[in-house]
């Protein structure tokens, strides 16, 4: 069996939507707020760059753990 290794990146969150709605139409609350340092898959979310710098653009879901 071969090893399998998960590469991880860690990002502090500088800003977020508004949630998801359930399917009631209610907004969920969010685990993550700006500020937070969260842990996340290398290979999630979307790279773009923007005039002060490079960002990456995540789901919730994407987000493997809340660290601070």
């Amino acid at each position: 069996m071969k090893d399998v290794f998960v590469i991880l990146g860690m990002l502090q969150v500088i800003a977020v939507g508004p949630g998801q709605l359930d399917d009631e139409g209610n907004r969920k609350p969010l685990s993550v707020s700006p500020g937070n340092t969260v842990l996340y898959s290398k290979y999630a979310g979307n790279d773009f760059k923007g005039k002060d710098g490079e960002y990456i653009a995540l789901r919730v879901s994407d987000v493997m753990a809340v660290l601070s």
